[in-house]
């Protein structure tokens, strides 16, 4: 039976499964990779950390791997890679930079002067992790390095692409988080490129399928990946896509949360094109005729790993669940009497603020380190929970990422949004969405199901904790303005 060869390059390691047409995962593997952090606000991480990442991880699954009937491609997104002749002209700007502040500003002032709204055009609010930005602050800062570069990629994924001989690449749901692409049409905005110093010949191709075999591995892939040449490349959705198909399928309809290193909410819609953009909220185009809406937290697992170092003297999530299972048999299920924006440096939703940081509200001198540790992920789950509509309180939420392994924060995530939970304890999401996209795309005859319809295991809220919460839900979400207000 064939094998799909599924990798997944995220915001800090690189994974690979290989999924059978049934869905089962054969063998799997991972690798991580750094990320360098300025002054200033600036991440960004070493392509060529992405490739090496990605070697080791398909190495772990064995032999078995140079067989797969295609390699299909997703990870991050809204990264601003500069392609030259040999790889990247210089480390990648990541989604979460925020150095381009001004220059966000100032493109969306030239475009107004010019009749257009920089949002509306592009379907979301625009800001410094815009690519486009991004790329009119290298313009002003690093001319020379955006002259040599032969071309442009948004995310490991493209970028990975067409260093195996596929060419430039990007598919439509990381087009529809640059700032760069019309969100009616679907194409590349000329004008918001223009204002952004980009030549078009610079942009890739647009994939238009929710996966698309853009080649097949060159002899370059033999070194770079240990794969051999002639192999399909299959680029699937960027991770928040691929991760929908794997969790809900392609179907419009149910909500899905995510506890990664960064967190969302977020569902598969039909598109309305021309919509104006909604908030704080992300509309992504997807396949043909649907789009994902995400509400993404910068920090999710991100604040919980902070937290532990922080008050648990850096404890493994493991020994950290095992003080918050002591505290719920000592306490019961409810909240911890704090509040808490999990907000590390800056935040996107329910608010889009560059400046924001995080804050605890309601110490007292019976707070303990345990105690801050369980409101940390009792914040990221209130966050989450204002992208929820009340009146589908009964609907089940699916929640896939690697903080989704902690059964106290699954019970804390049903509590504060009042939904029962389901984890799916099986193959990666986003891994199982590229596999699924992939065999779309090859035209196969599959049955790789999306979690959701697999069952696992469900943890339904607590009546009394889950009526608590909701009264702290609006004074949660007026913090967001209390604390931006003390902080200016």
């Amino acid at each position: 039976m064939p094998a799909l060869l599924a990798l997944d390059l995220g915001t800090s390691s690189a994974k690979a499964a290989l999924l059978d047409l049934e869905g089962r995962t054969l063998a799997g593997g991972s690798a991580e990779y750094p990320t360098r952090r300025t002054e200033g606000g600036g991440t960004e991480q070493d392509p060529a950390h992405w490739g090496r990442a990605a070697r080791e991880s398909i190495a772990q699954i064995g032999p078995s791997a140079h067989e797969a009937a295609a390699l299909c491609l997703t990870g991050q997104m809204q990264d601003l890679v500069l392609e030259g002749a040999a790889g990247a002209v210089r480390p990648a700007v990541l989604y979460t930079d925020q150095r381009a502040a001004a220059e966000a500003a100032q493109l969306r002032e030239d475009l107004a002067r010019d009749g257009m709204d920089w949002d509306h055009l592009a379907g979301n609010v625009q800001d410094a992790s815009s690519c486009a930005a991004m790329a009119r602050r290298l313009a002003r800062h690093e001319p020379a390095a955006l002259v040599s570069a032969h071309g442009l990629t948004f995310g490991p994924a493209g970028h990975l692409a067409h260093r195996l001989g596929a060419g430039l690449w990007c598919d439509a749901t990381t087009a529809a988080t640059t700032g760069l692409l019309e969100a009616r049409t679907r194409s590349w905005s000329p004008a918001v490129a223009r204002a952004a110093g980009l030549e078009a010949a610079l942009l890739p191709r647009l994939t238009g399928a929710l996966g698309e075999v853009v080649g097949r591995t060159g002899d370059s892939a033999r070194d770079l990946l240990g794969l051999p040449a002639g192999i399909p490349l299959v680029l699937a959705p960027g991770d928040a896509g691929a991760a929908a198909l794997g969790i809900t399928g392609p179907a419009p309809g149910q909500d899905h949360a995510s506890l990664g290193t960064s967190g969302w909410i977020a569902s598969i819609r039909p598109a309305a094109p021309g919509t104006p953009p909604h908030g704080a909220s992300h509309r992504l185009a997807l396949g043909p005729g649907t789009e994902l809406h995400i509400s993404a937290v910068l920090a999710a697992g991100a604040a919980a790993a902070w937290a532990r170092r922080a008050y648990l003297a850096d404890l493994d999530a493991t020994a950290a669940d095992a003080l918050l299972e002591a505290r719920e048999r000592e306490h019961g299920r409810g909240p911890t009497g704090l509040l808490v924006l999990p907000s590390l440096g800056g935040e996107r939703f329910p608010v889009r603020d560059d400046t924001l940081r995080g804050a605890v509200l309601g110490l007292d001198a019976a707070t303990g380190p345990r105690d801050l540790y369980a409101a940390t992920l009792e914040g990221v789950a209130h966050a989450l929970s204002h992208a929820l509509d009340p009146a589908d309180a009964g609907q089940v939420l699916p929640v896939v990422g690697g903080g989704a392994a902690s059964a106290p924060w699954r019970r804390i995530l049903a509590d504060v949004t009042g939904r029962p939970v389901l984890h799916a304890d099986s193959t990666d999401a986003t891994l199982r969405g590229a596999a699924l996209a992939g065999a779309e795309a090859l035209g196969l005859d599959h049955r790789i199901a999306p979690l959701a319809a697999q069952g696992g295991e469900l943890t339904a809220p607590d009546p009394s904790a889950a009526a608590a919460h909701a009264a702290l839900r609006p004074a949660h979400r007026r913090l967001y303005a209390t604390v931006a207000g003390a902080m200016r």
